[in-house]
């Protein structure tokens, strides 16, 4: 037996590599947010592992996809749980990577020797369609290669099912080695050697031996415990998204991207148009590219919070900014357009087609009724008549906005004169200072009943 021993420690390099490797010792001031390096590879590993079983049964084809995701959520032993863990654990991944990093950011681990340690822990990969097209000179190249073509197709989805089960997990494996390797070489920053107010900061109680087995893996170990075991607990009682079949036509759908990347949706919303790019990629480029700079851009040998209020002050607007916008994207997330509301009385011709305009054209995309039916983008149109709008100068707007607001985002309405009058009369009829309001659905305009 102290043979067999002996052979395999001497084949796999316990001495030499694996041995120095488990007990190297760490700060020994070192607290819970350290585990968050361990819990994104775990992470890593269990979307890899359920991902690869999922892969086994899906089929990525517009007339399959949705047959073999049922096939998995009811006929699969443990479909549905495995296709819960891999759809929370993506999303637990995605918030364990950002708190991991804004909390390298807050603490100043960036700064010398560890930049490149920093720099391998910000790599951002957004898939998206639509904004590859925006890169100059190779937009449309890049867009077309990830279509397969000018429109989505079968091919899209084939291309997207490789890119997430080959491209993705391939490069995210790659820096995930190169991190941990630099981790491993320049270690981890010591949280007691930061400075505040330029004093030199005491350490309130004696150094002990801390290393990475068995103190420091025995608390990756329960935090890791507490994670997956909310996972679990969300995959076995949570809803899972399933949405409709490709091809199904649903009027009030409203495409949003995961819950996490929300903010991101949300500020494309504030540049719509030529000024697309500024939202798409603009902003998204210039962010990251701030975070890799960071190692250069703060010169400042200190790293505590009190030491760095311009750099703290950013980061926290960051932070809120972010949560705000994603609140803004859920609130224009809503169902919406199901229901108009209408004053009390009986509409007249001309009011009743803009009525029917209101509901084809899709209005309550942006625009609310007295505070309901719509989405909060553009004004409220109740009670227009109050703010001395006429309808001549309603059916200006409508034909061409810019004309009469550089600022609005509206868009050209090309109708005939008769439609243009209609819906602006449709408009000025929401008068709720004479008349009560009453709610109608969209159905009923479509069937012509407005009763």
């Amino acid at each position: 037996m102290s043979n067999l021993r002996s052979f395999i420690i001497n084949r796999i390099g316990w001495d030499l590599y694996l041995k120095p490797f488990m007990y190297k010792k760490l700060p020994s001031g070192l607290g819970w947010p350290a585990t968050m390096g361990s819990l994104c590879a775990l992470l890593f590993i269990l979307q890899a592992l359920t991902g690869m079983f999922l892969a086994m049964y899906y089929v990525p084809s517009p007339d399959l996809a949705y047959e073999s995701i049922n096939y998995i959520m009811n006929e699969v032993s443990m479909g549905r749980i495995l296709r819960g863990i891999h759809h929370w654990g993506g999303g637990a991944m995605v918030v364990l990577v950002f708190i991991h990093m804004m909390h390298g950011f807050f603490a100043g681990t960036f700064k010398a020797p560890r930049e490149l340690t920093w720099v391998a822990g910000v790599v951002l990969t957004v898939v998206s369609a639509n904004i590859p097209k925006d890169i100059p000179v190779i937009g449309d190249f890049t867009t077309r290669l990830m279509l397969g073509g000018d429109r989505v197709s079968g091919l899209t989805l084939t291309r997207f099912f490789s890119m997430h089960m080959l491209l993705l997990p391939g490069l995210m494996l790659g820096f995930i080695g190169f991190h941990i390797y630099l981790v491993r070489i320049h270690g981890v920053a010591d949280p007691l050697a930061s400075d505040a107010v330029g004093k030199k900061h005491v350490k309130p109680f004696p150094q002990h031996i801390y290393r990475f087995y068995p103190e420091h893996l025995f608390k990756s170990t329960m935090a890791s415990v507490i994670v997956l075991g909310v996972i679990f607990l969300l995959a076995i009682y949570g809803q899972i998204p399933f949405e409709g079949k490709a091809g199904t036509l649903d009027p009030d759908y409203l495409p949003r991207p995961e819950w996490y990347y929300m903010w991101l949706f949300q500020i494309l919303t504030f540049f719509p148009g030529s000024v697309e790019v500024i939202g798409s990629l603009v902003i998204p480029i210039g962010g990251v590219a701030i975070l890799f700079g960071m190692p250069w851009l703060s010169q400042s040998k200190w790293r505590g919070v009190a030491d760095r209020p311009i750099a703290t002050a950013m980061g926290a607007l960051c932070l809120i900014g972010i949560i705000y916008l994603t609140l803004m994207g859920f609130g224009g997330a809503r169902s919406y357009g199901r229901i108009i509301p209408v004053p009390d009385r009986s509409l007249n011709a001309s009011e009743l087609k803009g009525l029917q305009l209101f509901v084809e054209l899709d209005c309550a995309y942006c625009h609310n009724i007295n505070g309901r039916g719509g989405r909060i983008i553009g004004p409220d149109l109740a009670n227009v008549v109050v703010r001395d709008r006429s309808q001549a100068w309603l059916i200006k707007f409508i034909k061409d906005p810019q004309a009469e607001s550089r600022w609005t985002t509206m868009p050209k309405y090309n109708l005939d004169e008769e439609s243009l009058k209609a819906l602006a009369d449709f408009v000025l009829a929401l008068d709720f200072k004479e008349h009560r309001m009453k709610i109608i659905s969209r159905t009923d305009v479509k069937a012509g009943n407005t009763k």
